[in-house]
């Protein structure tokens, strides 16, 4: 017996080497109904690692609140929300070079304008009623139940089945490239929200490609993600600091269109979290 489900947990799991077995994560808790974990995978056969960052939230907890940047602060640097009320962050959208964003995007109720490629963008959405879900059928056009909404390109799970090698060549270079990823899911009850940074880009430390990283999740339990903004974009930061490091060839922060960020208060003040410039003088 002890063979035999050894044999099916390498079918399910595929030739996928050192990151075929899923590691328990040792987790941190931040604060009631939020948990921090640091994952480091070896590669077999050097000396680098995958290094993953995960924050566990669970969405019923009445002092925690979540939101998405507004359009006000686009471009903002993710050191900027390293304040409190504010306890983590994680970028969030793709972006154009004007920070306008892919996809569907909704911040305190608040339509974003000059969103582009609606229709091929999933999107993790959430009400005000602390109800979250994955839609990776974009819908035509936004709820009006939506407080908070932001879209990804490719989904990593659905219905609890990652996305698979083929699928990923399928898509290309974006999803075969081994870049530092962000990401975000739910697991089956949709109560709990997991967040996952991967670093990349660095001497010692790889990315991911998007299969991996989906069965690195579903591995935790994960049943419904979203791959978001990754690349020179991915910060997860937590009580004010920055758990992961940049890549090599971008040490400073990037500017971003937003970033998903979770509170102790609710209605936080985004003119005084982000201001403008002053306008120029004629």
């Amino acid at each position: 017996m002890r063979k035999l489900a050894l044999l099916l947990c390498f079918a399910a799991w595929g030739a996928w080497g050192p990151l075929a077995w899923a590691q328990a994560l040792s987790w941190e808790t931040i604060r009631p109904g939020l948990q921090y974990a640091r994952q480091d995978v070896d590669i077999e056969g050097t000396t680098s690692q995958h290094r993953l960052h995960w924050l566990r939230l669970d969405l019923a907890q009445p002092d925690l609140h979540l939101a998405l940047s507004p359009q006000v602060c686009a471009g903002l640097q993710m050191p900027a929300l390293d304040r409190p009320p504010i306890v983590a962050s994680m970028n969030a959208s793709f972006f154009s070079k004007e920070f306008f964003t892919r996809g569907h995007t909704v911040s305190q109720g608040q339509v974003w304008r000059g969103n582009y490629r609606l229709a091929d963008s999933p999107v993790l959405a959430c009400t005000t009623g602390r109800k979250c879900q994955a839609l990776h059928q974009a819908p035509a056009q936004e709820s009006p139940t939506w407080a908070n909404a932001a879209a990804g390109v490719q989904s990593l799970i659905q219905s609890g089945r990652a996305r698979s090698d083929a699928d990923d060549a399928q898509c290309g270079a974006f999803c075969t490239t081994t870049h530092p990823r962000s990401a975000v899911g739910l697991d089956a009850s949709g109560q709990t929200m997991v967040w996952v940074a991967a670093e990349g880009r660095q001497k010692q430390v790889a990315g991911l490609a998007l299969a991996p990283l989906a069965r690195l999740m579903q591995a935790q339990g994960v049943a419904e993600a979203i791959n978001f903004d990754g690349g020179g974009s991915t910060a997860l930061h937590v009580l004010g600091q920055a758990r992961t490091h940049r890549p090599d060839n971008e040490p400073q922060a990037r500017a971003i269109a937003n970033a998903w960020v979770l509170s102790t208060q609710a209605d936080l003040d985004w003119a005084a979290i982000c201001p403008k410039p002053p306008a120029s003088q004629p």
